[in-house]
């Protein structure tokens, strides 16, 4: 989905383009390669900055919901909301778009620690390439099945720093360490950046 501001960017950059190449006599496939490298930056720079890099939550929620027509983004802003209904409906159109298990488990895993029952999605944990993300699901499943010293002893294996945090936090909150928990939840955003950042500050219900 194109921003209105992206899309008037796109048409000032269109004409201007065209006035400056008549002007330096650019023939028309240079022209050409050139507005279509500029839109592609247009287009992308701001999805590749608020995904991954920016750490304005309020401005990467705002990027996300835009945009939730896309059924990726639709499942993740659906995961951040805790709307079990929005991410069922965008995980059945993730699956029909991509048929490979391998990349459908990421989003069937997610969707089952949504509701607590990742101990029904312990082959789709297996199936994911991403070995940190993996390990992360493997010591989230320890917690909900209330192996905590295994889990304890996962935490400090997680390849990811914001994994270890968040994993010390879920593990003082079944202790019923709140104050303490909030210290790791803390640290596990600020190890955080983009949509990462986002889901970690709406799952601690920091906004």
């Amino acid at each position: 989905m194109i921003s209105k501001t992206q899309y008037i960017s796109i048409i000032i950059l269109a004409i201007s383009l065209g006035v400056l190449t008549a002007i330096w006599q650019i023939n028309f496939w240079m022209t050409a390669i050139m507005i279509f490298l500029s839109v592609t930056l247009i287009v992308y720079i701001p999805y590749v900055w608020y995904m991954y890099f920016s750490q304005n939550t309020e401005k990467i929620g705002s990027y996300l919901n835009q945009r939730t027509k896309q059924p990726i983004i639709q499942f993740y802003c659906s995961l951040a909301d805790s709307d079990e209904r929005g991410a069922e409906e965008a995980l059945h159109l993730l699956k029909k778009k991509y048929k490979s298990p391998n990349i459908t488990a990421i989003f069937t895993v997610a969707y089952a620690a949504l509701e607590n029952r990742l101990s029904t999605v312990r082959d789709d944990i297996l199936l994911i390439k991403d070995s940190s993300v993996r390990q992360y699901y493997e010591a989230l499943l320890k917690v909900e099945e209330g192996h905590y010293e295994e889990a304890e002893e996962m935490s400090s294996t997680l390849t990811k720093p914001w994994m270890g945090e968040s994993m010390k936090a879920e593990l003082l909150q079944k202790k019923g360490l709140s104050e303490q928990a909030a210290v790791h939840e803390t640290k596990a955003i600020e190890l955080t950046k983009g949509m990462q950042r986002y889901l970690l500050v709406k799952k601690y219900k920091l906004i």
